[in-house]
């Protein structure tokens, strides 16, 4: 199974190396013949637009995990450790937007951007990815929140500390597992997402990757498939970085964090 989800990007890679000449040549080969830094190269100093791509990407998905890591630590460590009137109902409010696909808020979100002049900026594209991972971010911290002794917040509030230094100081560090999980889920989310960045941001210079790569596949007939491979694994690297980094604890905020019936 795991070699049938990543032949992909195995055949990507593996086809950014080649010339153009094997990419056509008649039998297909898998492994390339001789490794070739030509398509990279062609990537870096030959499409000016690809590093402006980048950069959006960059700054879409970090301007995101800056809003969604601290709001769902915050929301999470409120639903999980305290009671208050109507938390059932936010609890239900929650999941009842997990439960709706996505693509439904484009248009509402595009007329208040349109109302407020939010098109075509990067604020315009951050606030609403930061809306639509929050849910499920706030439920994997809320979890991970309640797994916690309450004898180390007892002995917080014991100590002197107030509600907002009990949760800075002495919750999140314990949570570290969670906010990795919520982060590489963000992360891939925003990275890849493709609809609301082609919507919301009109001019070529504000594309992200998802959007800029088929269209300069489009407008550049004469691009090589080789070229166009080393274009997707470069943006791919990033995703699998962040991943490599934090794999540990993904795996272990995912089994302590998980949402439970």
């Amino acid at each position: 199974m795991s070699l049938i989800v990543l032949s992909p990007i195995i055949w990507i890679i593996l086809t950014s190396f080649k010339d153009t000449k094997e990419i056509y040549a008649v039998p297909l080969t898998v492994w390339p013949r001789k490794f070739v830094w030509t398509n990279y190269l062609t990537v870096i100093n030959g499409l000016p637009e690809f590093p402006i791509y980048f950069v959006n990407t960059v700054k879409a998905t970090l301007g995101t995990l800056l809003l969604v890591l601290p709001l769902s630590a915050a929301a999470g460590y409120a639903m999980g450790r305290y009671d208050f009137p109507g938390k059932t109902a936010v609890n239900a409010f929650i999941i009842a937007v997990l439960a709706i696909p996505y693509l439904v808020f484009l248009v509402p979100i595009y007329i208040m951007e349109d109302i407020l002049g939010l098109l075509d900026t990067n604020l315009g594209l951050i606030l609403p990815y930061t809306a639509l991972n929050l849910p499920l971010a706030i439920l994997i911290m809320q979890n991970s929140y309640r797994e916690i002794p309450s004898e180390l917040e007892d002995s917080a509030r014991i100590d002197g500390a107030n509600a907002f230094q009990t949760w800075l100081l002495v919750m999140t560090p314990l949570v570290i597992t969670g906010l990795a999980a919520v982060a590489i889920f963000t992360f891939v989310a925003v990275w890849e997402e493709y609809m609301f960045a082609r919507t919301l941001m009109f001019s070529t210079s504000a594309h992200t990757l998802s959007v800029g790569l088929p269209s300069l596949q489009v407008e550049s007939k004469t691009w090589a498939y080789g070229t166009l491979s080393a274009a997707l694994a470069l943006s791919l690297l990033p995703i699998s970085v962040v991943f490599v980094v934090l794999r540990k604890y993904f795996i272990e905020g995912v089994l302590r964090g998980s949402v439970k019936g």
